[in-house]
């Protein structure tokens, strides 16, 4: 609840536009969907962190645009007062990865093809999000938000970097397995050739 009241303390939304900007903002280290914005705003206006105000619209349904309150921002403060618990990192692909000696090496190397072109796809957005922040000067959250943003771009050079070296490792594993399996099939057939 206090992403939304984060968001809210930036500027009045609609839970539609909360889940724009989660998904255009904070959605690249964290994720909340309409099922949890609609009921959390809910749970937020009964206990006075947020005001509702219905936006009448032309043709279409009445938006509902939420403002933090006072309390909502003394809810908020206290919450970023509270320093952050580590949390238990849960990565399946490192998983496979970590088992992989039990499949051949052409498994794990699809799945690090996969995972560059991916993080390279999203490296590349980083520029967009760069430029976006960058129109928003306006909001004093901005130098924040660049913060954060260089995170996750350098978080995202690491693991790109770190999926390539794997890549190379996993491709010259590739070549020495298949050169084993030449090698044994060879002497296999020199064995029977001299039978």
């Amino acid at each position: 609840m206090e992403v939304l009241l984060g968001l809210l303390a930036i500027e009045p939304m609609s839970g539609y536009d909360l889940g724009l900007t989660i998904r255009e903002s904070i959605g690249h280290f964290w994720n909340e969907s309409y099922g949890q914005i609609y009921p959390n705003l809910k749970k937020l206006a009964a206990e006075e962190f947020v005001t509702a105000k219905v936006q009448r619209q032309k043709g279409k349904p009445d938006r509902h645009i939420y403002s933090i309150t006072k309390k909502g921002r003394e809810r908020l403060a206290k919450w970023l007062a509270v320093p952050p618990q580590p949390e238990v990192p849960r990565n399946e692909l490192l998983l496979k990865l970590f088992f992989s000696a039990q499949v051949t090496p052409d498994l794990p190397i699809a799945y690090l093809e996969r995972m560059v072109a991916t993080e390279r796809g999203l490296l590349r957005r980083f520029e967009q999000i760069h430029e976006a922040i960058d129109r928003s000067r306006q909001y004093p959250d901005t130098p924040y938000w660049k913060m954060a943003a260089r995170f996750g771009e350098l978080e995202l050079e690491a693991h790109l970097r770190w999926a390539e070296e794997a890549l190379a490792e996993l491709k010259e594993l590739n070549e020495m397995s298949g050169r084993t399996a030449i090698d044994a099939a060879a002497a296999k057939e020199k064995r029977n050739a001299g039978k």
